[in-house]
């Protein structure tokens, strides 16, 4: 009887892993607008669907950079660094060129802002074992946090692909990381960019050092619309960190434009 059910099992996994469709779209000229290329993948949970764009790169893997916070917020409510987005981290007077930084925070200002003292100062407390275990059982990226636990999301062999951040955020989503259903509401009400009557995106850009003259840049995250969700990643290469900050949405925002989910830009 067990060895039955384990068979059918199987026998279902595989037929729903089979019944995905993939689509692979030419989003080329989005990126090429800003003269940049890379990659986007996005997930249709309703109709269990993959729409890509250069699929080899959504397999490859980059440092996942400010992305990680979006992990790093569960790890910190779960170990109770943090209790709320109301508590204050006090700032300790060290100047940083994003004068953003310079103040007070709160888990809703950290992540708004993507201050690296909050995250690297709390990271410290975590300590390299427990993270270890957390990302284990994320099953995040490929698992490998050689370095320092204040460090290892920035550079070090630590990687995720396009694919590997779409696997995490479903199941961030859908309550299937082992934490508590109050430490995800809480992110999933950090990460909201944009709300508009018709969609809500959220997500978490991301910046990472490749070189002394190189970036991979990272936009990853989930729309919701018409009672379906939509899961996306997009990652590119470029040679100019600061002038390509805004390109994440940009290039997000013209493909959603193009799959007919968000609305014309108005005038």
């Amino acid at each position: 009887m067990k060895r039955s059910i384990v068979l059918i099992t199987a026998l279902i996994l595989t037929l729903s892993v089979f019944s995905q469709k993939v689509t692979v779209r030419n989003f080329k000229p989005h990126f090429a607008k800003y003269g940049v290329d890379g990659c986007f993948v996005m997930y249709n949970q309703d109709g269990n669907e993959f729409i890509k764009y250069n699929p080899a790169r959504c397999d490859s893997g980059f440092i996942p950079a400010s992305t990680f916070k979006i992990p790093n917020s569960l790890i910190f409510l779960e170990e109770g660094l943090i209790k709320d987005t109301l508590q204050v981290i006090k700032w300790d007077g060290h100047k940083w060129p994003n004068e953003q930084w310079n103040q007070d925070q709160t888990l809703r200002t950290a992540i708004k802002y993507s201050c690296v003292w909050v995250y690297t100062g709390l990271a410290e407390k975590v300590g390299i074992d427990k993270y270890n275990r957390y990302i284990r059982s994320f099953d995040y990226g490929n698992k490998d946090l050689s370095g320092p636990p204040t460090r290892f999301w920035l550079n070090g062999p630590f990687r995720i692909s396009a694919n590997q951040q779409i696997d995490f955020l479903r199941k961030f989503y859908s309550y299937k990381l082992p934490v508590s259903k109050r430490s995800v509401d809480i992110v999933k009400d950090l990460i909201i960019i944009e709300q508009t009557d018709s969609y809500k995106l959220s997500g978490k850009t991301g910046g990472g050092v490749l070189s002394d003259t190189e970036y991979v840049m990272w936009l990853v995250g989930y729309l919701e619309k018409d009672n379906k969700t939509y899961f996306y990643a997009l990652n590119f290469h470029t040679h100019d960190f600061d002038k390509m900050i805004p390109v994440r949405y940009s290039i997000a925002k013209e493909i959603f434009r193009e799959l007919g989910l968000i609305g014309p830009v108005q005038n």
